[in-house]
């Protein structure tokens, strides 16, 4: 998006709100949440910007805006919003797999989720004296008081993106989603769709196969232990069984010793919980208890998860992907 118009502006306005923020802010150690807090609103924000105009983060909440012809339907609109949830859900996915960490902190990130509502409204953009935008209005507001809604309420998804009908224009005669309305005080009835983000996503990481073969691979490693599939897998992916056989390479808290050599004033920690942390990182398909792949950053070869540990690795441009297979023949 290029340089903003201050004025008033025909438009969608987003907010992504996390669920769950508040008792994982407040029941864990604040140093370690906020950083997996700041991560994930990061990604969020990455997901989302361009083609949305980032306004300002709101606590648990992502705030942003797109001029109308950002989106020429409004398919277009929620697909933006279904792959920003995927990606959420798979960084939550890959922060609990990869941590090793005990911490309440690691321990918690699978209580986090997200949530979207979205509306299409006239509003003023302007900017604070410090040059930073800012966004005012009576649909700026409603598109807030939309976040308390009554949708789990009435039994509809905890993970979902609510759009109201003014931003659904130009859709299909097929695109249907269920109804929903709300009674705003202050403001006519909002009627919108509801779309089950976290079903989305499933069905959309189900068709997701990426599976590197020995004869695609350059490098093959493969050995057997003396474990059926189910404990291999367990021992790879449960944080206190994994650390007992891949300690000397990997740790959920890395310390660093001081100048004597002690974990003593001096030394420092990692909490090993976002990117930056484990070098193995991302996954890109998990299916339990059969293989999974992912990308790392760098080549390191490490116990897997399977009787018969298959690991081939293939040179990408960047990076290096691999997949973790079992054998038959175990």
């Amino acid at each position: 998006m290029g340089e903003i118009d201050e004025g008033v502006m025909e438009g969608y306005l987003l907010l992504a709100d996390i669920s769950g923020y508040t008792k994982f802010l407040t029941g864990t150690e604040l140093e370690h949440s906020h950083a997996i807090v700041t991560e994930l609103t990061k990604l969020i924000r990455a997901a989302l910007c361009p083609p949305m105009q980032f306004v300002k983060l709101e606590g648990d909440a992502v705030f942003c805006f797109a001029p109308q012809e950002a989106f020429p339907n409004g398919e277009l609109l929620v697909e933006l919003v279904e792959s920003c949830y995927f990606d959420f859900t798979n960084r939550l996915l890959n922060m609990t797999r990869s941590t090793t960490c005990t911490c309440d902190a690691c321990r918690a990130i699978g209580g986090l989720d997200l949530k979207f509502v979205v509306h299409n409204g006239t509003f003023i953009v302007d900017r604070d004296e410090d040059g930073r935008l800012d966004l005012a209005g009576p649909d700026v507001i409603l598109v807030h008081r939309l976040l308390k809604n009554t949708i789990i309420e009435q039994g509809g998804p905890s993970s979902y993106g609510f759009f109201t009908d003014p931003c659904l224009t130009g859709v299909s005669t097929e695109f249907r989603l269920p109804a929903h309305e709300e009674s705003i005080e202050s403001f006519r009835q909002v009627t919108g769709v509801v779309q089950d983000l976290a079903a989305v996503a499933a069905q959309r990481r189900e068709a997701q196969v990426v599976r590197l073969t020995d004869d695609a691979a350059d490098i093959v490693f493969s050995y057997v232990v003396d474990a059926p599939p189910a404990v291999c897998w367990q021992y790879y992916v449960e944080p206190g069984k994994r650390h007992r056989h891949v300690a000397a390479v990997e740790t959920g808290i890395e310390f660093k010793p001081n100048s004597e050599g002690r974990v003593a004033t001096g030394a420092s920690s990692h909490c090993a919980h976002g990117v930056g942390g484990d070098g193995f990182r991302e996954y890109l398909d998990w299916r339990p208890y059969e293989y999974f792949s992912g990308i790392s950053p760098e080549l390191k070869p490490r116990v897997s998860n399977s009787s018969r540990l298959s690991r081939p690795w293939k040179r990408m441009s960047s990076s290096t992907s691999r997949t973790v297979a079992p054998s038959t023949d175990g």
